[in-house]
């Protein structure tokens, strides 16, 4: 699947409530190993719960402190797809 999803797109973003050397980290282990990341054409981030203590807030807020709330990665996804982010479109959060 993700030798699939990296042949067939430009941009992979893999977002989740571990911290760093998670899901993420082993997709990218895994595309660097299977040599996808080579020719400079895919753009991949991990999105993660920084390393860092949160106080006690709804899961929304806690979202929020740590940049994974739907926006945040719309943000991301525009930017390595090289669209102005102020120019798109905003959906509204649900909270």
């Amino acid at each position: 699947l993700i030798r699939e999803l990296s042949d067939n797109n430009g941009i992979i973003v893999t977002v989740e409530e571990g911290s760093i050397g998670g899901f993420g980290d082993h997709v990218l282990h895994f595309l660097s190993l299977d040599g996808a990341l080579d020719d400079g054409e895919l753009k991949f981030r991990p999105m993660v719960l920084p390393d860092t203590y949160f106080e006690a807030a709804t899961q929304y807020e806690q979202y929020e402190m740590a940049g994974l709330n739907s926006h945040h990665i719309r943000d991301t996804v525009l930017r390595l797809a090289n669209v102005k982010v102020e120019a798109a479109p905003v959906l509204a959060e649900a909270e």
